[in-house]
């Protein structure tokens, strides 16, 4: 087992935690418009890093994000923040380009830059395999081959089955943490006017996050 201090590196994947939030809405606040929903970045960033002090922040996402805040925060906290543009597809729909590759290879960088025995911590539940035959949990079994160990911080609606696999194939080495418990800590809701699904306009109250749970500061690998 790795030691307090061992070196961490975080890697976010803003689409796949913001969309896991929306999606956790549906059961935590079921009144909510899904797009009404946002994350308090500084709240989910004091329970991730806890005391640690990673060498690596990456978050990465696509623009515009909607709440320019998140972006800013991070910035200040040192995160390296990797925006791209969606793109229009021939049927109109906007999609995510590029964005988990991005992250595969920053991950795939920091493993390669660093001693072993340092400690992946992801952001995200993404187990598919990209266009070019990558993925996170891959990366992830990479960092472990050389020593690494893998922290995961998911929604349990977003989080993949290679992850419990991996989780599974090497306990010692990967924790999984789910982030449901904290749906009102590091949430909030952004009031307005919003169209309902059964297509009705309704108004929704702005809603404040919550303090995190005491004793979240727990120890970690």
């Amino acid at each position: 087992m790795a030691g307090l201090r061992t070196p961490i590196h975080v890697f976010i994947d803003n689409s796949n935690i913001f969309g896991g939030a929306q999606e956790a809405a549906a059961r935590h606040e079921v009144h909510i418009p899904w797009m009404a929903v946002r994350v308090y970045m500084r709240h989910l960033l004091e329970l991730v890093e806890s005391t640690r002090r990673p060498l690596t922040r990456v978050l990465a996402g696509s623009v515009p994000p909607g709440n320019d805040d998140l972006w800013r925060y991070a910035q200040d906290l040192g995160y390296n923040t990797d925006l791209l543009r969606r793109v229009e597809m021939d049927d109109g729909r906007m999609l995510e380009q590029g964005v988990d590759e991005l992250l595969h290879l920053k991950i795939a960088n920091a493993v390669l830059d660093h001693d072993p025995k340092h400690r992946l911590v992801l952001l995200t539940g993404d187990g598919k395999t990209s266009t070019f035959g990558t993925s996170f949990p891959k990366q992830a079994e990479r960092a472990i081959k050389e020593g690494w160990t893998v922290e995961v911080w998911s929604w349990p609606d977003s989080l993949s089955r290679q992850w419990k696999a991996l989780a599974t194939k090497y306990p010692r080495q990967v924790d999984i943490h789910d982030l449901d418990p904290f749906y009102y800590s590091i949430t909030f809701v952004k009031g307005g006017t919003f169209v309902a699904k059964d297509g009705k306009t309704v108004y929704v109250a702005d809603r404040v996050v919550s303090k995190l749970p005491a004793g979240t500061e727990r120890r970690r690998r």
